[in-house]
């Protein structure tokens, strides 16, 4: 029998030949399974198609050569097919696309954007098997790939490595229990990985929503189905998880987990950000995947319909260019999110409720700096409260005035500079025995009645508060304190503790005030208790705090401690990192006696604890 098989550099030839579909240049290639990552297909050369030497060296060494340039030549075949549509006249709407092996599976598989170059649509692909969020967000490929091509849509395909256990399934999983549901199996940490995901999903929508009038269409992937692989399959059955229904149950819940909260973060960039829901699209038999991730090509197909509606829907609704008939992006670009700020500075208080004024001197200065920072962020509701004008009333009504108008997706940050004190816990939510206090003009305002001010809020509106105050590291919620041995032998340094014999004094003077305060919020109120067990707050609250719960905050001329070494960690916006990051560099800065706390509470705070610092 003639050998029919073709050499590696007739192979190189017919790879560059754009009149040659990649559809029959797949029988020159195998999926190597065994070097394959995580949504990182790896091709190798088909033996039974390319004649390649016998010696096993040269044999892999010809391999290795042939596939590089292979996957380096699927990427320039769709630049060139691009370029080729718009010289021709192309019509449509341009896109560009980033994306994974659902955008991009070289050669062997027709994936998504194939399909879509197949319906006519000119795509410029940023597309690559194993392409990952970090990667997309570390080189901005798409952000310079839209400016060039003028494009009016982007396509993304990115987050599967974490919504199926980033590669590491078993970790996540608890070991097989006949009495727990299938979804019951992942453990906490599950969710802690969709965190990490659509913190970086969030950044990359934020930078395409800079881009003036550009929607970006993305997806959540289908119902995978565990198949004895090394992804799924192998990781669930070391658990013990054996039964393939359970199994799927698993896949299922994951693949639901993180389309339902994709959506949440979609949905807080308006209309210029679709969700294509892609479940049920490819088929639920085994016979309609290719492997563990992956559809065969008719399932693609199936995918790419949906996203062939989003495209549609979205070039409905846009201005045309009558010259080339694209789809144009208005000017300019309005962000559909909003940013509100109140910023609260007491460098003293009312000698009628206190006994004294409590002097101090740097306050006003952190009010000024913080409402600066929030300007050039570009919050566009800012509130300052200073000494008289920062009494329990304002302050409230001013969260309560944020509360009614903000929505899912806006910022809300309170910043306070001032004294903190405690006074004694009526309704025994506090370990210590003390509930943490902000000190109003006219008053204190207790932890317990903050936490309330942020039940008010809209669903995953997201909250910031910056307190620089004594007693503030969990100023927001229930205490957590630690104990720590005084220092001994340093110089007096002023700190923002009101003074204990003012702070008795005030107590005394209007202890049926305090007591009440202290009972009625959180205490006797069993529906507020079983909320804060079953979902404390619908919205995600960061509180970034100058002090543990048993610390002093200093005070100083220019700035407070904390909010200075804030200050120059933020470096007027040079800073470059998430809230994490910012607290740990800060810390570095402080004395060993303030030790500045980030605490998280509410729904999903690690996705705003990943963000960068005054985000909107």
């Amino acid at each position: 029998m003639a050998n029919t098989r073709i050499t590696p550099a007739e192979l190189n030839r017919k790879l560059t030949d754009l009149s040659i579909p990649e559809s029959e240049l797949a029988q020159y290639f195998l999926t190597d399974e065994e070097s394959s990552g995580f949504f990182d297909p790896k091709l190798q050369l088909n033996p039974e198609t390319v004649d390649l030497p016998t010696d096993p060296d040269e044999r892999h060494t010809r391999s290795e050569a042939a596939m590089n340039f292979a996957n380096g030549i699927a990427r320039m075949r769709r630049r060139l097919r691009f370029d080729s549509m718009l010289a021709d006249g192309y019509k449509g709407p341009v896109l560009v696309s980033e994306g994974d092996s659902w955008f991009q599976y070289p050669i062997r598989l027709e994936d998504t954007i194939d399909h879509l170059y197949t319906k006519g649509f000119a795509v410029r692909s940023l597309d690559a098997a194993g392409d990952t969020l970090e990667n997309m967000l570390k080189d901005r490929e798409y952000v310079d790939a839209i400016r060039e091509t003028k494009a009016s849509i982007f396509l993304l395909s990115a987050g599967g490595n974490d919504a199926l256990g980033g590669g590491n399934l078993s970790a996540h999983l608890r070991n097989f229990d006949p009495a727990l549901s299938p979804a019951a199996h992942l453990l906490p940490s599950f969710e802690r990985l969709l965190d990490h995901a659509l913190s970086m999903y969030e950044r990359v929508l934020r930078d395409v929503e800079k881009l003036p009038g550009v929607v970006t269409i993305c997806h959540g992937y289908d119902y995978v189905i565990p198949n004895s692989g090394k992804w799924l399959g192998k990781p669930m059955i070391s658990r013990g998880i054996k039964d393939g229904a359970v199994q799927r149950g698993i896949a299922a819940h994951m693949i639901d987990r993180f389309n339902e909260r994709l959506r949440q973060v979609v949905a807080r960039f308006g209309d210029r950000a679709m969700h294509v829901d892609a479940r049920g699209a490819v088929g639920d038999t085994l016979n309609v995947w290719y492997d563990e991730l992956h559809p065969k090509n008719p399932g693609y197909g199936r995918v790419a319909e949906r996203f062939e509606k989003a495209i549609k829907s979205v070039v409905a609704h846009a201005p045309r260019s009558r010259a080339r008939g694209r789809a144009q992006r208005p000017e300019p670009a309005v962000p559909t999110r909003r940013g509100w700020s109140v910023h609260v500075g007491l460098n003293r208080i009312d000698a009628a409720h206190y006994g004294g004024e409590g002097q101090l001197f740097g306050c006003h200065f952190d009010v000024e700096d913080m409402e600066r920072i929030a300007a050039e962020r570009g919050f566009d509701k800012r509130t300052v409260l200073l000494d008289e004008q920062a009494t329990r009333d304002a302050v409230k009504n001013a969260v309560a005035d944020a509360a009614a108008e903000l929505k899912a997706g806006d910022v809300f940050m309170l910043t306070y500079a001032g004294h903190g004190s405690q006074v004694p816990d009526f309704n025994s939510d506090e370990d210590d025995g003390a509930d943490e206090t902000l000190c109003l003009y006219d008053g204190m305002l207790i932890d317990d009645e903050i936490y309330e001010l942020w039940s008010k809020f809209a669903d995953d509106v997201r909250i910031v508060m910056i307190s620089d105050s004594c007693h503030s590291g969990s100023v927001s919620r229930a205490a957590r304190p630690v104990q720590s041995d005084a220092d001994e032998g340093k110089p007096e340094v002023r700190t923002r503790l009101l003074p204990p014999a003012l702070a008795a004094r005030a107590f005394r003077s209007h202890r049926d005030f305090y007591m009440e305060l202290g009972r009625q919020h959180r205490g006797p109120d069993e529906r507020v208790l079983i909320r804060e067990l079953d979902m404390p707050l619908r919205c995600p609250v960061l509180l970034l705090a100058g002090c543990q719960d048993n610390q002093e905050s200093q005070d100083g001329v220019g700035n407070g401690r904390f909010t200075q070494e804030l200050l120059r960690v933020w470096d007027e916006g040079r800073f470059q990192g998430d809230w994490n990051s910012l607290v740990t560099r800060i810390v570095a800065k402080m004395p060993e006696t303030q030790t500045p706390r980030l605490t998280l509470i509410g729904r999903s705070p690690g996705v705003l604890a990943a963000e960068g610092p005054f985000s909107i």
